[in-house]
């Protein structure tokens, strides 16, 4: 019996002290392991204040070790830290713009000194506030290694959803001139704040007041084919516009003063910006006057010349001066009101003038008051009187 037990508790004590040496093996085994690893660099990104107008505060999560050992440009913004130890690479086609105005985009950190380049990858969240637009703005970082920090900085865009219409449209002093013979081309100067983003509209989507006025109103902008308006400069976007010719000389026809649109262009914009920014939207409005064109005012001229020399004679008996041929009289009148019609239209067109006839501001493109402009020339002081005292009479 003892020497039962003695054979027992060597048994025991042979069992205790092989999983006493197994547990030191794998104790040491991981403690080495442990040690052996790298230490993962931790990525800080400062907040930035922009322009006085507001501020970008960042969060970053780490994504894990990454196989990436270069950062192509354009592709990527690439900076360094002081010393040159790491270089951060920004992902400018993983911009997004996310929920509750914020905007994410993928940064890799990559070692730049030692043989073993390692990288790092990481997801850096943007929380926008204020009223900045989205502009590219220097951003402080560090680089944090146990006790040991590298500082750095790099030029990197920032976006805010909540801004004001990034667009700037010049003022329409008054409206647009659209013959309705053919098809006019329309530009609308837009612009871009310096020191912000490239703008790149990519759609125009047209409304009208007089739809039935129109047949076709064409941009070339496109998704494919945008237009580009680069920081502190402006672009042209170009309108084709072809109106349906009798609707809209009818809907000009009692708008004679030169400051009273025919119809106004709705213009719903849609752009981003260069790179990452997200689809905007801005309306802007054209206001437009429709003319008849250089056979219209012809026309115009003619019909205008014949009852005006018709009511001459009725009213003096003669075409011309005393003894004057009717040919000569009927040419110096067509003269006379070509004259008048061509010095009307550079006055009020070109000159900042006005041409004000019987106390109405007129417009000498429009075809009824280059009618009336016609008759009171060809006609001379006996007509002007005639319907001065019609005019006396009705008020």
């Amino acid at each position: 019996m003892p020497n039962c037990a003695r054979a027992n508790s060597r048994h025991l004590c042979g069992a205790y002290g092989h999983n006493l040496g197994v547990f030191l093996l794998v104790s040491i085994f991981c403690t080495s392991h442990v040690f052996g690893q790298p230490t993962k660099p931790q990525l800080v990104i400062d907040s930035v204040n922009v322009r006085q107008e507001g501020v970008v505060s960042f969060s970053t999560l780490a994504l894990g070790p990454d196989s990436r050992a270069d950062c192509p440009v354009p592709q990527f913004t690439v900076a360094q830290t002081d010393d040159q130890a790491f270089r951060l690479c920004i992902d400018m086609a993983s911009i997004q713009q996310v929920r509750f105005n914020a905007f994410t985009l993928t940064a890799y950190l990559v070692s730049a000194k030692g043989t073993a380049r390692e990288a790092y990858k990481y997801q850096i969240t943007g929380n926008p506030a204020g009223s900045f637009r989205d502009s590219p703005v220097r951003v402080s970082f560090h680089v944090k290694i146990d006790s040991n920090t590298f500082p750095g900085s790099i030029l990197m865009p920032v976006y805010n959803a909540a801004a004001a219409d990034l667009l700037t449209v010049e003022k329409q002093n008054e409206p647009a001139y659209v013959s309705v013979s053919g098809t006019t081309p329309l530009q609308i100067h837009l612009g871009n704040v310096a020191d912000t983003l490239p703008i790149a509209v990519t759609d125009v989507t047209v409304s009208e007041d007089c739809p039935r006025c129109w047949t076709r109103i064409a941009s070339s902008v496109s998704e494919k084919n945008p237009l580009t308006v680069d920081p502190g400069t402006s672009a042209n976007l170009l309108l084709n516009l072809s109106p349906n010719t009798i609707p809209a000389l009818m809907q000009g026809a009692l708008a004679i003063k030169t400051d009273v649109p025919h119809d106004t262009l709705s213009l719903i914009l849609t752009y981003h910006t260069v790179p990452g920014g997200s689809d905007r939207r801005q309306t802007v409005l054209v206001k437009v006057r429709f003319g008849p064109g250089l056979i219209g005012l012809g026309l115009a001229l003619c019909g205008g010349i014949a009852l005006g020399l018709l009511a001459k004679y009725q009213l003096t008996g003669k075409l011309g001066k005393q003894d004057e041929r009717a040919l000569h009289a009927i040419l110096t009148a067509l003269v006379l009101g070509v004259i008048a019609e061509f010095v009307g239209i550079m006055l009020t067109a070109y000159g900042n003038s006005r041409l004000v006839i019987f106390g109405l501001d007129i417009d000498p493109r429009q075809l009824f008051p280059a009618f009336i402009l016609a008759i009171l020339v060809s006609g001379g002081a006996a007509v002007v009187s005639w319907i001065k005292e019609l005019f006396g009479k009705t008020s």
